[in-house]
């Protein structure tokens, strides 16, 4: 069975990014204790918008590796798969025996796409101890509203706490 996880970072007024798309402010809360090595393990698929690809030109050896873009048709490279279109299309589409634990990236765009259409099956969102008054809010136009069931939580040593919920499907 195919499923959907956001799994991302946040501040706590709810913001991903600064409004130039910056996430350097991140960068204070990253420790030994605060790691993401094993979950990205447990993913086979990683699914992200083409903003976020942009900006951190990120690659997953080994994993099917997807980028949502508007110009899907004329793009093309190594380690990278190209696609656009619906959402649940694609997801309906992938192998279900190769495609099981799907980790989306982000962006908010693409974040608000999948929630619209029903995409997504578990959320961890870690919420940073910062403000930043501004910039590129996780949540973006939502048009449908999830009912989600907390799962659990957990507190870190430098203020991070993270957010388990299932989305009912």
């Amino acid at each position: 069975m195919k499923k959907v996880i956001l799994y991302i970072a946040q501040s706590l007024d709810g913001y991903i990014a600064t409004k130039d798309g910056g996430v350097a402010w991140l960068d204070n809360y990253f420790s030994d204790e605060f790691k993401t090595e094993k979950f990205i393990e447990e993913m086979d698929t990683v699914v992200q918008g083409n903003t976020t690809y942009e900006q951190f030109k990120s690659k997953y050896p080994g994993k099917n590796c997807y980028v949502f873009s508007k110009k899907a048709d004329t793009r093309s490279e190594e380690g990278v798969t190209f696609v656009k279109g619906r959402i649940v299309d694609f997801i309906d589409g992938l192998d279900k025996n190769t495609h099981k634990n799907i980790w989306l990236v982000g962006g908010a765009t693409l974040i608000t796409n999948f929630l619209n259409e029903n995409q997504i099956d578990e959320m961890k969102i870690f919420v940073m101890p910062t403000l930043l008054g501004d910039g590129i809010a996780l949540f973006q136009n939502i048009k449908t509203i999830p009912k989600l069931t907390l799962q659990g939580t957990k507190d870190y040593s430098n203020g991070v706490v993270e957010l388990q919920y299932v989305v009912a499907k």
